[in-house]
């Protein structure tokens, strides 16, 4: 554990909280409003919103906090003068906000490095993490030795992972079943043989709901680090476990979130 405060990671927590709120406000003026489209080098779609919202953020995070750095999906690595770097993706799950489909998050983490999104970063160095789903106002937050939060519409309440410790019957998600297949067939078949109930429409909403009690597990064969900055305190905090597909607590090329009970089953399934 780094040597940041509680005190500071509740002062981290507050204003990442207070920041995706706006920048989910930001995505609410365009969605299912048909909002311009285009198409990055490797065909993923980006709108107007996604950059508003990470402008937002960005604009917000520089007022408050000059000195760190930022890395996000839209403008990429800004650097600061220490050692605080805010890992943002404006809108998890754009295939989602462009068809209007209400489980696109915002994602905002911060971490006690100087963070540039080259290489795994150890899971230990995320000290906060919000995932924010603005069409349904429900969040996860959570700060490093302070606990997740589930804020649900009116009301606040722990964030706890399932106890369930059997892969029959297990909630699993992913964001895209077929790329699963394709990249991870093991684990793919694995879990097509444990009789566990599958689902998608994932990114960040499914990482929430394995937070919050409603999966078991949620597994990405293929990530970037704005996708899954915020989840190993929040998932950890929760009382599960994050790591990527070779076990590794890290923020890495691949990821799982689990209850923890489940987690080592899951894995072995790639051997």
């Amino acid at each position: 554990m780094s040597a940041m405060t509680a005190e500071k990671r509740r002062e981290y927590l507050d204003f990442a909280r207070e920041i995706a709120r706006e920048a989910g406000n930001v995505t609410l003026a365009y969605f299912r409003r048909d909002p311009a489209t285009e198409f990055k080098a490797d065909r993923t779609p980006v709108t107007v919103a996604d950059r508003e919202s990470e402008r937002v953020l960005r604009r917000r995070i520089y007022d408050r906090y000059p000195t760190h750095g930022i890395l996000g999906e839209e403008e990429g690595f800004t650097p600061g003068s220490d050692d605080l770097t805010w890992v943002l993706d404006p809108i998890d799950g754009t295939k989602s906000f462009v068809l209007g489909v209400a489980q696109y998050a915002v994602l905002v983490a911060l971490v006690s490095r100087r963070y540039t999104g080259e290489g795994p970063l150890p899971a230990s160095a995320v000290e906060v993490g919000i995932i924010y789903v603005p069409p349904l106002d429900e969040m996860v937050s959570a700060a490093r030795g302070l606990g997740a939060t589930w804020h649900n519409g009116v009301y606040e309440t722990p964030a706890r992972v399932s106890p369930g410790d059997a892969l029959s019957g297990a909630r699993i998600g992913t964001t895209d079943f077929a790329d699963l297949a394709r990249r991870e067939p093991s684990i793919f078949a694995g879990i097509a043989e444990s009789g566990a109930m599958t689902r998608t429409w994932g990114d960040g909403y499914g990482y929430l709901l394995v937070a919050t009690g409603r999966y078991e597990a949620m597994i990405d064969p293929v990530v970037s680090p704005w996708d899954v900055g915020p989840l190993p305190v929040i998932i950890e905090e929760a009382g599960g476990r994050f790591s990527d597909l070779s076990g590794d607590e890290v923020l890495g090329a691949s990821a799982i979130a689990s209850n923890g009970a489940l987690h080592d089953q899951l894995l072995s399934f790639r051997h």
